[in-house]
């Protein structure tokens, strides 16, 4: 299994933000992180819509974390970011073409891996990654 780059740049930027106590812009992280701001933008946006990150327009204005560090896990921002986490072609939503369908087990096991996977996420979170 592989992230993609969004979940790479949603994690580094709420790391960044959960280090610095005032709001900063997109342009700060974007040259701190070093991704390009149209791609920390959108990512930024799903952030903003979950409620993770708060977005305050204006002079002063930026972003800042929306929520205590201890609040975000880990699991909930990779499942926020990950668009597709079908592992193999059974798994997607559509019907699969897969002639070893329905007595494969491997669907099964796979589903159970994603699970324990994102069960130790889950015990992480933001706050453990900002420790020193």
């Amino acid at each position: 299994m592989q992230l993609t780059v969004s979940s790479d740049i949603a994690m580094r930027t709420l790391i960044y933000l959960g280090k610095n106590s005032s709001p900063a812009t997109i342009l700060e992280i974007s040259k701190a992180c070093g991704v390009s701001k149209s791609s920390l933008m959108k990512v930024v946006m799903a952030l903003v819509s979950a409620g993770f990150v708060a977005s305050e327009r204006g002079r002063n204005g930026g972003i800042r974390l929306a929520q205590d560090a201890r609040d975000i896990s880990i699991g909930s921002v990779i499942r926020l970011m990950e668009r597709n986490l079908a592992l193999v072609e059974c798994m997607k939503d559509s019907p699969s073409l897969c002639p070893l369908l329905p007595r494969c087990r491997l669907k099964g096991v796979l589903r159970q891996a994603q699970e324990d996977f994102f069960a130790s996420l889950d015990k992480s979170s933001l706050a453990d990654l900002l420790k020193n």
